[in-house]
């Protein structure tokens, strides 16, 4: 098997193409994964081109596109109509042919449940016998597989815990993750590979010149939270919020992302409408000015199988801040909050505890200047 290796004076490990396959959009979810994963092998010699799938709605072009001289990406048609479905069948039909006639020696196949990920890693690794790592980052059968019809639920269970055994490493992104591996009884080496930040982009900035620059205002203390998805934990942030502003009317809740308010929470969201600040989508290389205007992040999580088998990309982030954290966490972002010392935890539905923590965090003490500094944390970046 070609090895995926950094060269060292003692090896000569041959520099190899790798051909990533990756479900998800540009700029969204795993698509971040795949990407730093793939910057971080071409700086060991190895030439990388990654395949997913259009950031447009509608799109019925395959573009070629260089990142560096030594990393591709291919983005394949996508039209969504629906929540879930965005041409999935489409895409796997045009995979095929990258995986018959690229220049490839290793594929390297993320989240296969995906049938039009999991079906084209097998045939590269049956029929044209390429080596194949397969990577685990988020939970289907029994977590996002549920969100789907009974037929579609039973298939991405189904393709989730057959088609590791195909691989020749799986690399996983969570402690959950890697003890359902092993309960597959799998013989095959594997290589754990929580998510990080960007390590160009995690400058550092002081708090007002990043506000002025991001056009947060200088005289709130501000509590951050970033990302794109939430679920039934919006909720139990906003009424955790809802307590903390009872006590400190000068708070303002910052969303970066992609928010979407469902009709559920309309109400209790436009309650504090006021107090909250929706900044929207920004260019990933703007996020660490925005992690450095906040006084804290918070990261809300579900107490679910789903939400303990991720380790979320923000949290990589998070990781890097220089803020004190913020979260009723469960799994990984709860064992690493409480390794390093970073943040403020409250058992998972702890809403009272969860605004307490908030209140807290924004204060000048000790305690926040510790956590502060304990959340720059290098290596995950």
């Amino acid at each position: 098997m070609a090895q995926i290796r950094p060269k060292t004076a003692e090896t000569n490990f041959k520099p190899v193409n790798i051909l990533i396959l990756n479900h998800n959009h540009e700029r969204f979810g795993t698509y971040f994964r795949c990407k730093f994963i793939a910057e971080e092998l071409t700086k060991h010699g190895h030439r990388v081109t990654m395949i997913c799938a259009s950031g447009k709605n509608f799109d019925l072009k395959i573009r070629h596109h260089k990142s560096s001289a030594s990393f591709s990406i291919i983005t394949l048609p996508r039209i969504k109509y629906s929540q879930y479905f965005t041409g999935q069948i489409l895409r796997l039909l045009f995979t095929l042919p990258y995986i018959f006639f690229a220049d490839y020696d290793v594929a390297y196949a993320f989240t296969v449940a995906q049938p039009q990920i999991a079906i084209p890693a097998i045939l590269s690794k049956k029929i044209l016998k390429r080596p194949l790592i397969i990577d685990w980052d988020d939970l289907w059968g029994g977590g996002f597989a549920q969100a789907h019809h009974s037929f579609v639920a039973k298939i991405l269970t189904f393709f989730e815990s057959h088609t590791p055994k195909y691989a020749d490493h799986l690399t996983y992104a969570s402690r959950f993750l890697g003890n359902e591996i092993k309960r597959l009884g799998l013989n095959i080496p594997m290589t754990y590979v929580p998510n990080g930040a960007h390590p160009k982009d995690q400058k550092q900035s002081s708090k007002k010149n990043s506000r002025k620059q991001t056009k947060l205002p200088l005289d709130k203390k501000l509590i951050l939270s970033l990302g794109n998805t939430y679920t039934d934990s919006l909720r139990l942030m906003l009424k955790a919020f809802s307590k903390a502003i009872s006590q400190n009317p000068n708070l303002n809740l910052v969303f970066v992302g992609n928010l979407v308010i469902p009709e559920k929470f309309q109400t209790l969201f436009n309650r504090f409408k006021s107090n909250i600040t929706v900044v929207g989508t920004v260019p990933y290389q703007q996020v660490h000015l925005y992690l450095s205007a906040a006084d804290s992040l918070i990261l809300p999580m579900d107490n679910s199988p789903i939400e303990k088998a991720r380790f979320p990309m923000r949290f990589g982030e998070y990781l890097t801040s220089g803020r004190p954290l913020i979260s009723n966490a469960v799994g990984d972002v709860r064992y690493f909050i409480k390794k390093y010392q970073c943040g403020y935890l409250t058992k998972p539905d702890d809403y009272v505890g969860l605004g307490k923590a908030m209140m807290a965090s924004v204060k000048p003490t000790e305690r926040n200047r510790k956590y502060s500094s304990n959340s720059l944390i290098t290596k995950y970046a």
